[in-house]
């Protein structure tokens, strides 16, 4: 990698910049999202008994857990030194501050024009604001890690990156298991390299065969319990139907283009359209593999489309540099090339089309808590001793268990969880039923102490207040923006008499 002293300036300041913003927006906010206080209560048991929790006994009342935890024992690490809640501010921001730079040196090596690699580095300014500054989740640490992986992958020819590549490789399979996108895209990359009759080096064909069977030993060891129990739903995380849409949202052509913005989506269209009919550069067919590979997963609802965006987003701003590229040597053979302020300008239109908009939209995305939420949560742990479960919406329940220590009845991990449909449907009911006696059986089946009725519930439901309410049966211990009740009333199992 060479990169010059102007090169190395400009990088700093961009990724001191985002890393700064990121900052301040994480601080001018209550809390984190809400899926992060379910990261942080397992980095808060790694940091106190060196474990995550695999049987926790919150949430859905108490069940197991599998999950990948190099993300969770990170930030503990790093929380040994700082206080947890800067940790797992810093840390993640750090991570998406970062992709820059490495967007830097991809481009650096897959073309050979000395500007295109700050400019695309420039353009991925915008990439790390798909993640919300207050998302403390593995994603943000698998970012940087696929692309070091790809970038190993390009270097695998000089001394010394085949090891490089192997413990990067091994590093992002212990983060998400959407490291399936390195595998499938590799595999694509050869096939389309044998279709083409292109000589693939040995030595990308032996990593990409490591690459494989590691995955499929790894995701054995970690998952085995599921994938024996859950069978092919685990593909879809034991996600219930009703909500599937939810998190699996079908994207038009439109929405795509609005969120990764129309520059590199024309520009990567063109590149794809080049190189897989006219044009034989391997990079680029490397980075279409992934291009296309991200698009059939998130086709068939095996990605959630937010995450799929900032991926596709990213191949893309990769992809952008041979479109730039070729469009720099065509105007160089014209009279263009004598007007030096012609590219500078397409180079700022670009970067204002790109940047600008995206940033925007993140900011004003953000999917946290309010304050008067959070305060409610904390309230029930520190004002109600008695045990019992809680009712609060399916994304509340990591607040519940992360705030009040308090049992939840549904959160957003379906993992190893039987009957999940039913459960949601009972959550439902909770909250739409006006018949007493249904609402206070349901109650009992899940062992429900207290319901809390939020602003976001209220809007979701179209309720003032639960419709199966009477004070003589439900309590109002907490009466805020948030309203909660304690549960007094039960209906008793009689014993049929005896023949």
């Amino acid at each position: 990698m060479n990169l010059n002293k102007k090169h190395a300036i400009i990088l700093a300041i961009l990724t001191i910049s985002i890393f700064i913003i990121r900052i301040l927006i994480a601080f001018s906010q209550p809390g984190f999202t809400y899926e992060s206080y379910f990261h942080l209560r397992h980095i808060e048991s790694i940091k106190e008994t060196g474990l995550p929790l695999l049987n926790d006994p919150l949430s859905y009342g108490g069940r197991e857990l599998r999950f990948l935890p190099l993300f969770h024992y990170l930030i503990a690490a790093l929380s040994l030194i700082l206080p947890l809640h800067l940790a797992a501010i810093l840390l993640p921001n750090l991570f998406l501050a970062l992709v820059p730079l490495i967007i830097y040196v991809i481009v650096q090596k897959i073309t050979t024009n000395q500007h295109i690699p700050l400019i695309c580095a420039s353009m991925s300014a915008i990439l790390p604001f798909l993640f919300n500054p207050n998302s403390v989740t593995p994603e943000t640490l698998f970012i940087p890690l696929f692309l070091l992986t790809l970038y190993a992958f390009l270097n695998l020819e000089q001394p010394h990156y085949p090891y490089i590549y192997t413990l990067l490789f091994i590093a992002t399979t212990l983060t998400s298991s959407a490291t399936i996108l390195l595998i499938l895209g590799f595999a694509l990359y050869l096939l389309l390299c044998f279709i083409e009759n292109r000589l693939v080096p040995k030595q990308e064909s032996e990593i990409v065969l490591f690459s494989l069977f590691f995955f499929v030993w790894s995701q054995l060891l970690f998952f085995k319990e599921t994938f024996l129990t859950q069978g092919l739903s685990f593909i879809w995380q034991n996600i219930p139907p009703q909500i599937i849409q939810q998190y699996f949202p079908t994207a038009s052509l439109l929405q795509v283009i609005a969120s990764i913005t129309i520059i590199p989506f024309i520009a990567g269209t063109v590149v794809v359209y080049k190189n897989l009919f006219q044009g034989k550069n391997a990079h680029a067919i490397l980075l279409i593999s992934f291009a296309l590979v991200t698009s059939i997963l998130t086709f068939f609802r095996f990605m959630k489309l937010s995450f799929a965006l900032a991926l596709f987003s990213i191949i893309l701003t990769l992809l952008f540099a041979f479109f730039y590229e070729e469009l720099a040597t065509y105007l160089h053979k014209t009279k263009m090339s004598r007007k030096t302020f012609f590219l500078p300008i397409i180079t700022s239109i670009i970067l204002a089309i790109t940047i600008l908009p995206a940033t925007i939209g993140a900011i004003h995305n953000q999917q946290i808590p309010t304050t008067s939420e959070i305060e409610a949560f904390q309230w029930l742990e520190n004002s109600t001793p008695q045990p019992g479960g809680v009712l609060a919406l399916l994304e509340e329940g990591h607040l519940v268990t992360y705030f009040s220590k308090k049992p939840n009845v549904m959160d957003d991990q379906f993992l190893l969880i039987d009957n999940v449909e039913e459960r949601f449907n009972d959550l439902h009911s909770l909250y739409t039923t006006s018949f007493q006696t249904q609402a206070i059986d349901l109650l009992q089946k899940y062992q429900i102490r207290y319901l809390v009725l939020s602003p976001r519930a209220q809007e979701i439901y179209g309720i003032q207040n639960f419709r199966y309410f009477d004070p003589a049966c439900f309590v109002p211990i907490y009466n805020k923006e948030v309203k909660i009740y304690k549960v007094t009333c039960t209906i008793e199992q009689k014993t049929p008499p005896l023949q």
